[in-house]
């Protein structure tokens, strides 16, 4: 261990905190290091679990005293540079309070705070965040990396419904910042992901009206992809903006984790939500039903605190990996890489799934208040695979690299998507988010609002600042 790790006296930090402060050697240290994501591994030299604002103020300034690069995690989803024993690892997860406005239409949820507590909250008065796919993801760093989901086409994407963020600023200062109010800095962040600039202790955001939807997946059998993606082409680009769906080549891994008409099986999947009239969304899956009868079929009227059955994430901890691009086309190119990227090709895969998103709609406008662009395209792919074994790492990061490359012509000339990568796919992505002007701006505030890059575990916004 470095000098600096092993010498660094943390016992004044400790009187300050509220919450815990923790060594290496201190119990509990692996396990607040470790996130859901557990192909990571980090060891900072110190880990703050902050129980408060003012946590999260004293664990910096003590930093920025003694060297220490900070990182940040709420629940370990979305990790770019992990935390190494030059960095002090500030663990927001304790600051999950949630507080919904219902006159306002908005959630005030502190900076560790999945959706899930927040969609629970909110349904009570027939509302609704603008969550993703899976409700145990943290809320602040979904959403300020764009935050496309399953009422996307609809309502627009979680970064737009960002009113206001309160945010622990390099120095160890609070602001909070909205678009009228330090408008710069809440630029910078809405689309950025967060960690990179500060560390955002709580958000404002905006609820929609949501109750009951109509959805769930249509699983037809592999060999039928063909015939089911040409259809789902036809079927998504002349549905209404009620509906939000995807395409999904799945291999399921013969484990116990998953159910047993699953388990160990592929599929060609159609799955969605209509955040519309349930006698609409029925017929719009009616015809599916009449034109090929499904393996499987899950589409049903169900409340919206059931949105995680549509896309079935694993909850518990899993070592993943993941990658995804914007598309400006959707043909045979992107599915016949899709059914390369998942394919065993004679041997076992360590693909989990190659899905394609129909978004667009309402996420289309412009958002001059916000950092994020990414809004031509109106379909999006990611890659998903699980690190089991030995050289499953190094296989996935083959089968994303020759998938881009298979579908060079296809992709967004802003083609990255924070939100769908993690570790160094996310560094790298960070070249594909922004244009020029973006960039340079990004680059301005970054100088600005971090001039020591003490936040360098984040996305690079300033050429050289990873560790």
């Amino acid at each position: 261990m470095t000098t600096i790790a092993r010498d660094l006296d943390v016992n004044p930090l400790r009187s300050r905190c509220e919450g815990h402060v923790l060594r290496p050697s201190d119990p509990g240290y692996a396990d607040a290091c470790r996130g859901w994501n557990i192909a990571w591994t980090q060891r900072p030299a110190v880990v703050v679990r902050a129980a408060t604002a003012a946590d999260v103020a004293h664990a910096i300034r003590f930093a920025t005293d003694h060297g220490l690069a900070i990182a940040v995690q709420s629940t370990g989803h979305g990790l770019a540079v992990p935390a190494d024993d030059h960095s002090l690892l500030i663990v927001t997860a304790e600051l999950d309070t949630v507080t919904i406005d219902v006159d306002a239409r908005t959630a005030t949820v502190g900076g560790g705070a999945t959706w899930k507590p927040v969609l629970e909250a909110a349904q009570k008065h027939g509302l609704a965040p603008l969550l993703g796919s899976a409700p145990h993801v943290g809320a602040v760093g979904y959403s300020l990396g764009g935050g496309v989901g399953w009422l996307s086409r609809r309502h627009g994407y979680a970064v737009d419904a960002i009113r206001s963020l309160t945010v622990v600023l390099a120095d160890g200062t609070v602001t909070t910042t909205t678009p009228r109010r330090e408008p710069e800095l809440f630029w910078a962040l809405c689309g950025t992901a967060g960690s990179s600039l500060g560390v955002v202790v709580e958000m404002t955001t905006a609820l929609v009206p949501v109750t009951e939807v109509y959805a769930g997946n249509l699983f037809y059998p592999l060999d039928a992809a063909h015939d089911v993606f040409d259809r789902y082409i036809a079927w998504s680009d002349s549905a209404s903006v009620d509906l939000t769906s995807a395409f999904t080549i799945a291999s399921f891994p013969p484990i116990d984790a998953v159910p047993q008409p699953l388990r160990g099986q592929s599929f060609a999947i159609v799955r969605g939500c209509v955040d519309g009239p349930l006698d609409d969304g029925a017929t719009l899956v009616d015809s599916w039903r009449s034109w090929r009868e499904p393996l499987i079929d899950t589409w049903d009227a169900m409340p919206f605190t059931r949105c995680a059955d549509i896309s079935m994430d694993p909850v518990d901890p899993v070592p993943a990996a993941s990658s995804g691009r914007w598309l400006h086309v959707l043909d045979h190119r992107v599915l016949d890489a899709m059914l390369a990227a998942v394919s065993a090709e004679g041997g076992p895969s360590p693909m989990l799934f190659a899905e394609t998103r129909h978004v667009g709609g309402v996420g289309n406008s412009p958002n001059p208040a916000v950092s994020f662009g990414a809004r031509s395209g109106q379909r999006m792919l990611e890659l998903v695979g699980l690190i089991a074994g030995p050289g499953a790492d190094a296989e996935l990061e083959r089968r994303f690299d020759a998938t881009w490359a298979r579908l060079d012509g296809a992709l967004a000339p802003l083609s990255g998507y924070l939100n769908f990568a993690e570790g160094h796919e996310r560094v790298q992505a960070t070249q594909r988010c922004f244009d020029r002007s973006t960039a340079q701006r990004l680059a301005a505030a970054k100088r600005h609002y971090d001039p020591q890059n003490v936040f360098r575990h984040g996305i690079p916004l300033v050429d050289g600042t990873t560790p």
